[in-house]
Formats: structure tokens, sequence, C-alpha cells
């Protein structure tokens, strides 16, 4: 029985130059449970004219904001993230979670790429205890995204640094997982109880930004079942940023095809 909710993300539909005015009602017939937000600055993807506007879009399509991830990409953040600008990370963090709080969100994802392999273990732990500490002054918690080529390549660091920092879990993404050569049905039941958070995208081995639409190199219902069968209770939402944003696929088409995949929202 599914008790996690399926989402869209709003990245997947940037390069089509969507405003949420659009956005919204063009999910509206998908049947999906809500929107992932995507943050690269909090003052701007969550500025206070847009937050404002959600709620009415939520009463007229009957879709609400069910997720928020605060990415720290390495052009945003040069000197790194959690092990290299700490403070400034806590204080988006602390800005994210605010809104969270607002929305009725529990969880805050957190992608730290900025923090290249080879990042002192030390600094990193601490570092997301501080992010740790600004997310939890607000009610909210914290779900560290891995990814192949970053601090945090693989399923096993993930849940070494959510075991570091006590109040902290994982953002399992699919095509991450693929990339990595890892079997993410197996890594989903390893992670059990610190699986916060999932984005649902295909991937081939070695390719970490291919976010394809599910279904193009794997089969991604044994993870939904795996989901199931732990007992998930949060947002899985579909990450396509790298089959959209290089204008591949339009971000509608990359969600249908991957709705299709799975034989629609259940």
């Amino acid at each position: 029985m599914r008790r996690w909710r399926l989402a869209d993300a709003d990245w997947n539909h940037w390069s089509d130059g969507l405003a949420d005015t659009a956005l919204w009602p063009a999910l509206a017939g998908l049947g999906l449970a809500g929107v992932e937000i995507g943050v690269y600055t909090a003052a701007e993807q969550l500025a206070p004219v847009r937050v404002a506007r959600w709620p009415e879009l939520t009463a007229r399509y009957g879709i609400g904001v069910v997720a928020v991830l605060l990415s720290l990409p390495a052009p945003r953040w040069p000197d790194g993230a959690l092990g290299g600008c700490a403070i400034g990370v806590a204080e988006q963090v602390r800005h994210c979670a605010r809104i969270c709080r607002r929305l009725g969100l529990s969880t805050l994802g957190l992608w730290p790429g900025a923090d290249p392999p080879g990042t002192a273990w030390p600094a990193l732990v601490a570092g997301l205890g501080q992010a740790r500490d600004a997310a939890t002054a607000e009610g909210v918690r914290l779900a560290v995204e891995y990814k192949p080529g970053t601090a945090v390549p693989d399923a096993a660091t993930a849940l070494a640094l959510a075991d570091a920092v006590e109040g902290t879990g994982v953002l399992l993404d699919l095509g991450h997982a693929y990339a990595a050569g890892e079997d993410p049905v197996e890594v989903t039941h390893r992670l059990g109880a610190r699986l916060w958070h999932v984005h649902l995208g295909d991937a081939a081995p070695g390719r970490p930004d291919d976010d394809l639409p599910l279904g193009r190199v794997h089969d991604a219902r044994p993870v939904l079942a795996a989901l199931d069968a732990i007992g998930f209770t949060g947002v899985a939402a579909f990450d396509l940023y790298g089959a959209t944003g290089t204008g591949e696929l339009r971000g509608r088409d990359a969600v249908a095809q991957s709705l299709a995949h799975l034989g629609g929202p259940r």
C-alpha cells in the first residue's frame, strides 16, 4: 500500500519558461500530489511575492507545494558549501526552513554539490551540523542528496553522514544511484527509516547528470514497490532536469513519459 506522494518538480519546466501561473494548470490533469520547488538562493526562488501566490493556485488547481530542495552547486559556491561556507549555507537553510514551516512541510532537501571529493570529513560533519541546527530551529529536518563526483558520492557515505549528524536523513535520487552502479531497491531497504525524500529519474552507469525520464535505461517500478515495502511516507518527485534542461524534451512530455512507464500516478 502506497503511503507516499508522487510529485513533479518545478525545475523540470525551467527551460520552458513556465511561471507558476502556467505550471500549476499544466500539472493539474496529471494526477500528481503536488510540486517540489527548487532553490538556489532563498531570497529569489522563495521571494515573498511568489510564496504568497501559492495558496490561491492550490485552491484553484488542487496542487500544493509538497517539497523544497536547496541546491548548492559549485558555480554558486566556489569555496565549497558544507565544508567551505557553513555559515552561509546555514543562513540559506534557515530561510528555506522558515518557508517549509509556513507551508506545513517537515523536510527540506539539501544537495551539497559544491563540496568536492576529498572534502575533510570533520568539516563536512560540522557544516551539516550547523545546517541541521538552522533547520531544527524552524521545526524542519534535513535530507541530504548524494551524487557521484561530490563529497557525498553514494548511499554508504550519505548514510554515514546521517549517522554522524543526528537528526538528518537521506535524499535518494534514482538517477544518481544508477550512475553510481547501485541497486536502488537494495539502497531503499538499507536506508529504511533514514530515507526521507526521493527524486525519480533514470541514468546510465557513470552518467549522474542524465536525469532521463523513467524507463529509458532501467525499470523503476521495483523501486516504487520497495518504497511501499519499507513504509515510506515522504515525497517522491520527478527530477528530469538533464533531459529538459538541454531542450531534449519539454517538461510536460518528460513527466508524461515517466508516468507512462509507471502505468500512471496510481
